[in-house]
């Protein structure tokens, strides 16, 4: 699975790369239309496939927790696949637009785009939730932290989707081949300028509360690293994201922008492309740690914090839907873009069912507790709120069904509540 996931990763990183080197093209030969054809179509072959096998990796690692006490999961799975055969309707719909009539419409981009951020969204959202829930019955620095990621990565998911649609929405309802930047105009202090400002300014907030999630998970590093080294290379992607947002870098080689401004743009384009996705490896490592440590332990555990740590490497990677605003010819960046929302549920299906399967097995929880790391105190916390919240529920739901023989025999009124 990891080969598949490293394919997929590697595809999206080129798909949104050549978007965003787009700009630079001056020509639109035949030759180059066919090559960018031939580029796309693999790009799509691979989406469609990875979205496959990833949907049936997941499936067979959760059929324990929906045949026990989770069915809703299940419910969740059928409705993802749903949405990822929708996806690749649309998907294959625009290359049949434009193989046979040398062009797309707008629209099918906005419905894509729409579709894999809502289902996101509501990932995301759900997540975030059971991060917060978590925290307030264990009251854990790294649950809280990544009940803060996964709130800011929804709201940035919801931000750029309104960005998307509102810049789409402006322009010319189909898009026929052509060389450089097709994009609507952002004046400064209209609505897109306002909406980019609070896209990027999310996209960097996101980032850093991720790595600082990320960072506290894997702080116990330290003692075997040495302090110095180790926040020195855990902060190598929360630098190189934070370089492109730094209005004197590009200074720093005035005299190679100024002799060749082409290649140097490209350059730079390419390089901070990559930042992302590097971010995404190391959020992605912090939770393949774990899975390493609980292989032999338990299995099951082990292989959704695989999913959880795909899931991250996934996201950082395919939250790139603004290069759809370069509207090129094919529209490179729609494979990305459609991906968001199945990786958010690889977090979402990998986190939880990782709670579930820690709550219910006290032997497991036992063997999390003598590992005596840090990354134990994640799964740890987690596992025992959900175990928590769980009793509660069952307590409150014979209390309930009582209620009523319980107010007639002793004469007291039960005030417990779901909350």
């Amino acid at each position: 699975m990891l080969v598949i996931v490293s394919i997929v990763v590697a595809a999206l990183m080129i798909d949104t790369s050549i978007s965003k080197i787009y700009v630079f093209s001056t020509t639109t030969t035949q030759s180059l239309l066919s090559l960018r054809m031939s580029i796309y179509l693999a790009i799509g072959a691979i989406y469609v496939l990875g979205q496959y096998f990833v949907l049936g990796f997941i499936k067979s690692k959760s059929t324990e927790i929906k045949t026990k006490k989770q069915p809703y999961l299940s419910l969740i799975h059928r409705a993802v696949r749903i949405v990822q055969y929708v996806l690749t309707g649309v998907f294959i719909f625009v290359i049949f637009q434009m193989t046979l009539l040398s062009r797309y419409d707008v629209v099918m981009i906005i419905v894509a785009t729409g579709i894999s951020y809502l289902l996101a969204i509501v990932m995301l959202g759900l997540l975030a939730q059971r991060f917060i829930s978590w925290f307030r019955s264990n009251r854990n620095a790294v649950v809280l932290s990544y009940g803060l990621a996964s709130a800011i990565l929804a709201i940035n998911c919801a931000l750029t989707l309104v960005n998307v649609v509102i810049n789409l929405i402006d322009l010319p309802p189909s898009v026929y081949p052509h060389a450089g930047f097709s994009a609507p105009c952002c004046y400064p202090g209209s609505l897109n300028d306002i909406l980019y400002s609070a896209y990027s300014t999310s996209s960097i907030i996101c980032f850093i509360v991720t790595w600082v999630a990320t960072a506290l998970l894997l702080s116990h590093y330290s003692n075997r690293l040495g302090k110095v080294k180790y926040w020195l290379i855990v902060s190598i992607p929360l630098v190189y994201f934070l370089t492109q947002f730094l209005p004197l870098f590009p200074d720093l080689f005035s005299g190679f922008r100024q002799s060749n401004p082409i290649l140097f743009s490209i350059l730079y384009t390419l390089i901070f492309s990559w930042s992302k996705p590097a971010g995404g490896i190391l959020f992605g490592i912090a939770f393949w740690t774990i899975a390493r440590r609980l292989r032999q332990t338990s299995s099951v555990v082990s292989s959704y914090m695989i999913i959880s740590a795909f899931g991250l490497v996934l996201l950082f990677t395919s939250n790139q839907a603004t290069v759809l605003l370069g509207s090129t010819f094919p529209p490179f960046g729609l494979a990305t873009a459609s991906f968001v929302g199945l990786s958010s549920y690889l977090m979402l299906v990998g986190i939880y069912s990782s709670a579930t399967s820690v709550s219910e097995d006290s032997n497991l929880r036992r063997s999390i507790r003598n590992f005596a790391i840090k990354e134990s105190t994640l799964l740890d916390s987690i596992g025992t709120a959900q175990m928590e919240q769980d009793i509660q529920r069952r307590v409150i739901g014979f209390t309930k069904l009582y209620q009523d023989r319980m107010a007639e025999e002793t004469g007291i009124q039960s005030s417990l509540t779901e909350d």
